[in-house]
């Protein structure tokens, strides 16, 4: 870029000296040749640096893309439920998206505008003042107008681009909730009501962008307008002083080249203002997102463990997700090593809250957690979950094959596969599939039945064996008979492991050692199957009604 813009500079002089020699009259035609050939030789080496820089600086531009957007993503994924509950989805996309190119336009064109302005800029106006001080000073005039307005209009720029930004997100968040909840639109005719919202969304969008676009008009059509002023001043005031001899014709044709020049320059501080406007509003709220931390995180010196027996101990634990309304509240449970639970209650009873408070998805408001006899804050993240089998309440599925869907990049034997597969009752149902293991499920797993996405999402928890096995509602989608068959197999296969198992299901949970049932956030009963059917209301009623339903469905 430096020999680029110093080659620029050396074409108005061979223009100069040229013009000089046809105004004496002393016409030569060799010297006419050499200076023509002089400025083409300078123009092909001009092109050739110039393909050179922009590779480099564009190529740097995508680096700084690509390195943004994997620190990004890596953050994210450091980042605790907490976090995700509270941020909208399509605010993490417009992060990972139009704020980074916003970001690399800065850097890259930015970077070009601010050496051209800096550089360009300042050796051209060092060449018109050693050519006629007066004249630049005149020529300058207009410049102290085109800083205030490129100042104040590039205030504006930031204010409204943050705003476009926020108005982005917004769609990209309803745009996606749309799609992945497409089937419910279709089912209850809802396509008219999602159409007006995203309308909706849009038009704030565009209007947001068209104030962003109406200021961003204005500053150009300004720079060209000041251009123009200093074009007319050195027209009016260079012909005069060229009458005058004060002046040569070249030096004059030679200051308005470099005034050519100087545009581009001068042009380029909105230009740049506009990009680093843009970057600077995506920058922030890049570093936003950068600068938040997790409050569920690994101690900074946690404590080793040479192994995990499984036992867990619940000492007065309370949980809220806010501030208000605890959902669990003085939770006193003991699991010991090897040991079978079973955990229901009412909808709402803050069941799967407490399963997730065991791998540390979320830390306890109050009370104490420990693992053999361990703090749970004390252990490493990764220790922890690495030692327990949790499968969530929702069957996620990725767009993947089966295999992939259960493996998940682990490494397992075909035995164990098979026997994980017999376990999950997978048999039968991989047999009728047309790719068997490889069979590619589709978006979310769309082209399977909830009983199916269930045992698959099964069978990835049990994979591989781990000291603590905890289930959340694994059987809710699947008949009785293979209810009954899957709780007997996963048993059978964690036979060593501390069992937690949550259903409303009361046949899952007979073969349990102990029962607890939550009400209110609280431990309302527990014991065995047959101690909760004579002293629980709920549990006895709940038994009898599942029991006439399955023997009715029998």
């Amino acid at each position: 870029m430096v020999i680029v813009d110093a080659t620029q500079l050396i074409v108005p002089q061979i223009i100069k000296q040229a013009v000089d020699t046809l105004d004496k009259g002393s016409f030569d035609s060799n010297i006419l040749f050499f200076q023509c050939g002089y400025i083409l030789f300078l123009g092909f080496v001009m092109a050739v640096l110039r393909y050179g820089w922009r590779n480099l600086l564009m190529g740097s531009a995508r680096d700084l893309e690509n390195g943004i957007r994997d620190e990004i993503f890596n953050h994210i994924l450091t980042l605790d439920m907490a976090y995700y509950n509270r941020t909208k989805t399509g605010d993490i996309m417009a992060h990972a998206t139009s704020d980074i190119n916003h970001v690399r336009m800065a850097f890259g064109f930015g970077l070009i505008a601010i050496v051209d302005t800096l550089l360009l800029g300042g050796a051209t106006l060092g060449i018109m003042i050693w050519t006629h001080p007066t004249l630049t000073a005149l020529a300058m005039i207009p410049m102290p107008f085109l800083v205030m307005t490129t100042r104040n209009l590039g205030k504006k720029m930031h204010t409204l681009h943050k705003t476009a930004q926020e108005s982005f997100s917004k769609l990209t968040e309803l745009v996606r909730e749309s799609f992945f909840g497409i089937r419910i639109i279709k089912v209850y005719n809802f396509e008219s009501i999602i159409l007006n919202k995203v309308e909706k969304a849009s038009k704030d969008y565009f209007n947001k962008n068209l104030k962003r676009a109406f200021v961003n008009a204005i500053l150009k059509p300004m720079l060209i307008l000041f251009f123009n002023l200093s074009t007319l001043i050195i027209l009016f005031y260079g012909g005069f002083l060229v009458m005058k001899e004060a002046l040569t014709p070249g030096e004059l044709v030679a200051f308005l080249q470099y005034l050519g020049i100087l545009a581009w320059p001068v042009i380029a501080i909105g230009w740049m203002t506009n990009l680093f406007q843009r970057g600077m509003a995506s920058l922030n709220r890049i570093n936003t997102l950068l600068d938040s931390r997790p409050e569920v995180a690994s101690p900074g010196h946690p404590a080793v463990l040479p192994g995990l027996s499984g036992r867990i101990t619940f000492k007065d634990v309370s949980f809220a997700y806010g501030k208000d309304n605890p959902v669990l509240s003085n939770i006193m449970l003991v699991v010991e090593p090897g040991m079978s639970i079973g955990i229901t209650g009412p909808p709402g009873s803050g069941k799967t809250s407490l399963v997730q408070l065991i791998p540390r998805l979320y830390n306890t408001s109050s009370g104490k957690i420990f693992l053999d006899g361990y703090d749970l804050n004390s252990l490493d993240l990764n220790f922890l979950r690495q030692n327990i089998a949790f499968m969530p309440q929702e069957s996620f599925l990725f767009s993947s094959t089966i295999r992939d869907n259960i493996l998940m990049g682990r490494s397992v034997n075909e035995e164990r596969l098979g026997r994980i597969i017999d376990a999950c009752c997978l048999k039968k149902t991989l047999e009728k599939m047309p790719e068997g293991l490889d069979t590619v499920v589709g978006e979310r797993g769309v082209t399977l039945s909830g009983g199916q996405k269930q045992r698959i999402a099964l069978a990835r928890t049990l994979v591989n064996e781990k000291p603590i096995v905890i289930l959340d509602d694994p059987v809710s989608q699947v008949d009785t008979h293979t209810a009954s068959k899957l709780i007997a197999a996963i048993h059978q296969m964690n036979s060593g492991s501390s069992f937690i198992i949550i259903s409303h299901r009361i046949s899952a949970l007979a073969s349990c050692d102990r029962i607890y049932i939550l009400k209110n956030g609280r431990v309302d009963h527990s014991g065995s199957h047959q101690e909760l059917i004579e002293t629980s209301r709920f549990y006895g009623e709940s038994f009898k009604v599942q029991q006439f339903e399955e023997e009715k469905n029998a």
